[in-house]
């Protein structure tokens, strides 16, 4: 990819309104928003559940999903990436 083609990206990427709500919010990323919206809808997860999320980097669901478990549940994320 062209540098000019990368610096148009990081440039949508930082005005993205979501990338600047999970900054605001201490989002890990943008993604917790999209795990917010379909809770919204049906309330999945549950205090007390164990979570296992798989691909899990950065960790945005799971950052949402330990909030959601509490202290009396457990949430296991895994990926190659750091997170």
């Amino acid at each position: 990819m062209a540098k000019s083609k990368d610096r148009t990206w990081i440039k949508q990427h930082l005005n993205d309104r979501y990338v600047q709500m999970s900054q605001r919010d201490g989002y890990r990323s943008r993604a917790s928003y999209k795990l917010l919206e379909i809770l919204a809808k049906d309330a999945l997860i549950k205090p007390g559940m164990l979570v296992v999320d798989l691909g899990a980097a950065p960790g945005g669901w799971s950052q949402v999903a330990a909030g959601l478990v509490t202290s009396s549940g457990s949430v296991v994320a895994l990926d190659m990436l750091p997170m």
